[in-house]
């Protein structure tokens, strides 16, 4: 008896255990959701707080616009991204992605802090730049963009686009293989899905979202978590927020574009 009920333990254990395993998904072109792609434009109000309670500051205006277009014979969506401060233009990017995987086919991006642009061809593997670089720091991109041809990737800059087309299920780990060119080597991130939270809109209605949560190590070895609100009807992000050690960065998507 005292056997028999040693080996009832160890399978209520074992089963247990099994029941406990962690939802994790891998991110690949099979199981994105492109349906939820929505083409069109949107704004983004963008700004940064030194404490939860603290004045907004360094405003940025973040437009997009996505639209179909056909490159090489091929479906495709064309991601265009404006970004404004309140004096000045702080940078552009164009970014074609291929429409059955959401796989790049094309990136153009320029910083007003870096100073020159940057293309990206990932049909014939090139990268041109246009402006002073130097020679080290253009060595490190060509070197990071070879390397993103060893697996599938995503692209880290189309972010608020992707967000809504992953495959949501509540206590999820999403792992993503994003490449943001120019910024490093395509990494994993691992996004989780912390649950849903409603927000109201500016006419009372309440939005269901999906809240998905993202970790990461500061140089000072805190930890930063970005927070991204999407939502469950609509599969768009409507806002995020960053922590970062005492300060935040906000992002809220504004109902109105205000631009055709």
């Amino acid at each position: 008896m005292k056997y028999l009920l040693t080996v009832i333990m160890l399978l209520f254990a074992a089963f247990t255990s099994f029941g406990q395993k962690t939802d994790t998904v891998l991110i690949q072109k099979q199981n994105l959701e492109l349906k939820h792609l929505k083409t069109g434009n949107s704004t983004y109000l963008v700004y940064f707080k030194k404490s939860a309670t603290g004045p907004a500051q360094n405003i940025t205006l973040v437009k997009i616009n996505v639209e179909s277009t056909v490159v090489n014979g091929k479906k495709a969506f064309a991601v265009t991204q404006q970004w404004d401060s309140m004096e000045e233009q702080m940078h552009t990017a164009y970014t074609v992605h291929d429409a059955a995987d959401f796989s790049m086919i094309k990136h153009d991006t320029w910083w007003k802090r870096q100073g020159y642009t940057a293309k990206y061809d990932f049909t014939t593997k090139q990268v041109t730049f246009d402006g002073k670089i130097e020679d080290a720091a253009k060595e490190k991109i060509i070197s990071d963009f070879n390397d993103s041809f060893a697996s599938y990737n995503l692209c880290w800059h189309s972010d608020l686009l992707i967000f809504p087309l992953f495959p949501f299920k509540e206590g999820r780990t999403l792992q993503v293989n994003f490449y943001d060119p120019g910024f490093g080597k395509p990494k994993i991130a691992e996004y989780k899905v912390a649950g849903s939270e409603f927000l109201t809109s500016s006419s009372g209605e309440k939005i269901d979202c999906w809240i998905l949560e993202y970790k990461s190590a500061m140089p000072s070895g805190a930890t930063a978590v970005q927070r991204f609100w999407i939502s469950k009807k609509s599969r768009e992000v409507l806002k995020e927020e960053d922590q970062f050690g005492a300060g935040f960065r906000y992002k809220f998507k504004i109902g109105v574009s205000g631009e055709k």
